[in-house]
């Protein structure tokens, strides 16, 4: 028996390094190391056991049929890196037949991949942001909550308030407020050509064409964001007080003007003027910071989602202050 799970762990792991174009020809074939084999065949033997599977372990289909046991097992486990140790060796063993499990695969696939997104969150989990100098979450909401008590400061004040809970880029200022009954009569050109705010009987959308990454997202655009509290409130509280109708703009400013008014109101309360770029490694590190791996990688996700920005760029750039080869993926000002 382990003669025969030995051999599935091997046969698997060279049919994936088939697949993995930087595996040099000469090596997809290497046997693995007698360690890794056994340490495999410890890891899916104890898996096995904690189930209680009734079912021969080489018999590969009880991967399939306690799937969701297994991935609340595995989630349950406290380190990334021991729960990396056990999708391996799955992945591995139902590659020995990846036309029959592919979509089997691809569901462990998944859950590595955010497992390895929380490995890198981990890796680093005392040196968060340690080498960025900008203000707490704690001290941007004391800014939103001055700036929202100075009127000649209302678009700003909204501007902050956005970016808190929506945090793209400096398109927040291109953003043309609009009912829904005027959105539907648009033509798709004309929709595709500008970023909306478009309220409907009860809520309100933010709906984003133009923006900074999005030709890397041109099959999920537009991009929706329904706006929820305290936004909400605030914003029809805005339109009002403007006197903004349907199909006006909201700020009816040009990206250099959003850094220029943000960085101009935030000086006057700040030592230092904060952009949409400092906004999002505010809300980054915090959402690190403050909860557990799991939790962060949960927020960054859903934060990578509104603006459009890779989850590895996020964490590699805004959280770790790597350098990343594609600034444009980044860079707002």
């Amino acid at each position: 028996m382990a003669t025969d799970l030995a051999n599935l762990i091997q046969n698997g792991k060279n049919e994936q390094n088939k697949l993995n174009p930087k595996i040099k020809d000469a090596d997809k074939n290497k046997p693995l190391a007698n360690t890794t084999i056994h340490q495999y065949s410890t890891n899916i033997g104890k898996l096995y056991r904690e189930l209680n599977i009734q079912k021969e372990i080489t018999n590969l289909v009880w991967l399939e049929q306690y799937k969701t046991d297994i991935k609340t097992y595995i989630m349950t486990l406290n380190s990334p890196n021991t729960r990396k140790a056990y999708l391996s060796v799955i992945i591995a063993l139902l590659s020995n037949d990846i036309k029959k499990y592919n979509d089997l695969i691809k569901f462990y696939v998944v859950i590595s991949k955010e497992n390895y997104d929380n490995i890198k969150i981990d890796l680093t989990k005392d040196k968060h942001c340690e080498n960025v100098k900008i203000i707490t979450l704690k001290e941007y909401d004391d800014l939103i909550k001055t700036l929202s008590k100075n009127s000649s400061l209302n678009k700003e004040y909204m501007m902050f308030l956005i970016l808190r809970y929506y945090p793209i880029r400096n398109e927040v200022g291109s953003l043309v407020y609009i009912k829904n009954v005027d959105y539907q009569k648009l033509t798709k050109e004309t929709k595709e050509a500008n970023n909306w705010i478009v309220e409907k009987a009860k809520t309100i959308e933010m709906v984003r064409y133009k923006f900074k990454t999005a030709k890397f997202y041109t099959k999920q655009l537009p991009f929706i964001s329904v706006i929820e509290q305290p936004v909400k409130t605030a914003l029809k509280k805005f339109i009002k007080d403007a006197n903004i109708t349907s199909n006006m703009p909201l700020f009816d400013m040009t990206e250099n003007q959003v850094s220029h008014r943000l960085g101009h109101a935030s000086g006057k309360s700040l030592q230092s003027k904060i952009s949409t770029s400092t906004i999002f490694k505010i809300l980054a590190c915090d959402a690190v910071k403050n909860n557990s791996t799991d939790q962060a990688r949960k927020i960054l996700t859903e934060y990578s989602k509104i603006r459009g920005t890779d989850l590895s760029v996020i964490i590699d750039y805004y959280i770790n202050g790597k350098a990343i080869d594609n600034m444009s993926e980044v860079s707002d000002d």
